[in-house]
């Protein structure tokens, strides 16, 4: 009985044990299939020994996980074995997550104990200069991992079962880098004891203590926290609380990442010099540390905590670099929140590697705290330029060339961890007031104007805080020099002085032009007017002669003699000539090229015709007809082609009465005949032998133009436009 007691309680360890770590293995995966980058490229590896084909060997690299085949060292499990593989190129990088895979159908034969290292030589080498890694967290699939002193990690034996529940192991763990480089990593396989008496040795922990590493993975690890104090090691100065069930808290959960784990000293007055001790791993210059509360029970034990900064362990006696208090007027946060502490609220300088944190708080089990965060300074660098893809010097400042049209600047952060979301903003006063926030450590903007700048950039911690520090970088942005202002005001100046110069010149050359056109428009009108004067007074008064010779020659003749038929032709057509010559002079004599005089004679003409033909006419003219006149082309055309319509009216409609409408606006004059009569088709008419032709290529000869409106049995309208000069 006592026998299955103590199975049963060592079973029941076992499962709490492995449930736990289970759980811890689930979110340590979850993380590392964020945050994992690419694995690197490994391009040799070398051992102490390894059984099996060279070929065999060479998959412990190849980047396939499972397989029978790896690094094996069976017939040899009595020693301590050592592995080593090179990089393809240095790997440059503050953390590196290791993976060992042992996926080779051996549930039961892992690595029992190891350590992994790591060199910076330039050919990697067994004999060579190896360090150890720091490892800062780690976990397994089916056992349990423990750390055996600083760089040593053991696993616990796995109980034997047939029911298929023991998977194959995988090994995760997250490593410092000291010095952020190495060009090639190894892995020592530790022999332990396997039998009871301590006289047997293996390398993992069933027969045949062999094992199977078919993968060795290394893959830089990207950090979403910037906060330093995660994983790193916790101390307490006296017993924690003792839980219920007789298990004690434990000082790591200060930085295990999880808010929902606590720790606080056990029942004690506070007198008893209680502190925790978080050692950062070296001293590094801080910007804030949160001190985190859970949510659910006892916040006034959260007051009056005190904080003290070490650039050396303070247990040698060291002297604080920074002290400060949270919370000293005895008051306690939310539940739940962060407190918040800067350079401010404390004195001495804010940097350390060790952090201790205590209480004098008269409450019982004080301080209690769920995570401690601490964030170191976080200022960008400027690393790299481009000036419209063309790189420039970035020592000192910028110098950005004449004519650059984009810059590109490449920040980094040295320390380790990248926020989620946005990672800096920037700004340049008198340029980009208002803070751009980015998530790439690249800004990509126009290139700014000629001067000196300031470019301002600020880090983002993960905890949503922005950095007090601001890196600045000065920038002085050349210009040609045909830019420059104060040349490109004389510029200006002269070319306004020229600009005036020219412009009097051309006003003179457009004077002098228009004097001349206006002598020669004043001689062509001279000359008109003689024509007009010559055809009046000399043919008009000839024609005049020949129709009063013929009508007296007729009377002379006694009625029915042959000569007054041709006496009377010569008598009709020497008056119409006159009639004929009359129109002419006036089409000629400038003085008709107003509006008014035109107006006037198309009216009288109008109202003459249509009286002849016993035809009603009505006029709708403007009030006061615009000043303008028209050039002697325009005049005559417009006149043939208003007669050629009222003609067409009277001829082809026999209308009742025809209306003359006259305007003139906006530089256009119109004249409209409209008539009553029997109307047609008017897209006949236009092709018509009735002179719709010829009007409409009178008035597009004049810049106008002619349309015709009608329907058969309701009238016809005829417009006619062409401009005029105000």
């Amino acid at each position: 009985m006592r026998v299955n007691f103590c199975q049963q309680a060592i079973l029941r360890i076992f499962r709490d044990v492995m449930k736990s770590a289970c759980h811890m293995a689930s979110i340590f995966l979850a993380a590392s299939s964020l945050l994992s980058a690419e694995p690197l490229r490994l391009t040799s590896a070398e051992s102490t020994y390894y059984s099996g084909t060279e070929d065999d060997f060479g998959r412990v690299i190849d980047g396939v996980e499972y397989g029978p085949q790896g690094w094996s060292v069976e017939g040899r499990t009595s020693d301590s074995q050592s592995l080593i593989v090179a990089c393809a190129r240095p790997v440059e990088a503050p953390e590196l997550d290791i993976s060992l895979f042992f996926l080779a159908g051996k549930p039961f034969n892992p690595l029992a104990e190891f350590t992994l290292s790591f060199t910076t030589d330039q050919k990697p080498s067994l004999q060579g200069k190896w360090l150890p890694l720091e490892i800062l967290r780690f976990n397994s699939q089916a056992t349990t991992l423990q750390r055996v002193g600083s760089t040593r990690l053991r696993s616990s034996p796995i109980p034997y079962n047939v029911n298929g529940g023991v998977p194959d192991e995988i090994y995760r763990l997250t490593a410092i880098l000291p010095g952020g480089r190495a060009t090639g990593f190894r892995l020592d396989a530790h022999a332990v004891p396997v039998s009871g008496d301590g006289k047997i040795t293996g390398l993992s922990w069933q027969h045949p203590f062999d094992f199977t590493l078919t993968e060795f993975r290394v893959a830089v690890h990207a950090r979403e926290t910037t906060n330093i104090a995660l994983y790193r090691p916790v101390r307490a100065s006296h017993p924690l609380y003792v839980n219920p069930d007789r298990t004690h808290m434990r000082p790591e959960a200060l930085t295990d990442g999880l808010p929902a784990t606590i720790a606080h000293p056990d029942r004690m007055p506070p007198a008893n010099g209680f502190f925790f001790e978080i050692d950062l791993g070296q001293v590094m210059a801080l910007d804030h540390i949160g001190l985190r509360t859970r949510g659910d029970e006892k916040f006034e034990r959260f007051t009056r905590v005190e904080l003290s900064l070490y650039d050396a362990a303070p247990d040698g006696g060291a002297a604080p670099a920074w002290q400060g208090m949270a919370r000293s007027d005895g008051s306690h946060p939310p539940p739940g929140a962060v407190e918040i502490l800067r350079h401010g609220d404390g004195k001495g300088t804010f940097h350390g590697r060790f952090l201790r944190i205590s209480s004098d708080n008269p409450r019982e089990y004080s301080p209690q705290l769920a995570e401690v965060e601490v964030y170191p300074t976080r200022t960008p660098e400027l690393i790299a330029a481009r000036a419209d893809g063309n790189p420039i010097p970035v020592a000192g400042g910028l110098n950005i060339p004449p004519g650059v049209k984009r810059l590109s600047l490449e920040l980094r952060i040295p320390q380790i961890g990248m926020p989620a979301g946005d990672a800096i903003r920037w700004r340049m006063p008198g340029e980009v007031d208002e803070w751009q926030t980015s998530r790439l450590m690249t800004i990509d903007m126009a290139s700014p104007l000629p001067g000196h700048r300031m470019l301002e950039v600020q880090a983002l911690h993960s905890d949503n805080h922005w950095d007090a520090s601001i890196g600045q970088f000065p920038i002085f942005s050349r210009q040609h020099v045909w830019e420059n202002r104060g040349l490109q005001g004389l510029s200006v100046a002269l070319a306004m002085v020229a600009a005036l110069m020219i412009s009097r010149k051309l006003g003179q050359r457009r004077t002098a032009r228009q004097l001349a056109e206006a002598n020669t428009r004043v001689a062509l009108a001279e000359e008109r007017s003689r024509i007009a004067r010559d055809l009046h007074d000399d043919l008009g008064a000839n024609l005049a002669e020949i129709a009063m010779i013929s009508e007296l020659a007729r009377e002379s003749l006694p009625g029915g003699h042959p000569a007054r038929g041709p006496l009377d032709k010569i008598f009709d057509r020497a008056e119409s000539n006159a009639r004929r010559l009359g129109e002419i002079v006036w089409a000629v004599n400038p003085a008709n090229d107003t509006l008014e005089h035109f107006t006037k004679y198309l009216c009288k003409f109008t109202q003459d015709y249509l009286a002849a033909a016993g035809v009603r006419c009505r006029f709708q003219l403007p009030e006061i007809m615009p000043q303008g006149s028209f050039s002697a082309a325009q005049r005559y055309h417009l006149l043939l082609a208003a007669k050629e319509a009222i003609h067409n009216a009277v001829r082809h409609g026999a209308p009742h009465t025809v209306i003359l409408k006259l305007s003139a606006e906006a530089g256009q004059f119109a004249a409209e005949i409209c008539d009553d009569g029997s109307g047609c088709d008017a897209g006949a008419a236009i092709v018509s032998p009735r002179g719709c032709s010829n009007m409409r290529l009178r008035m597009e000869s004049t810049g106008g133009s002619f349309h015709i409106t009608s329907t058969p049995g309701q009238g016809t309208t005829v417009t006619l436009t062409t401009p005029f000069s105000p």
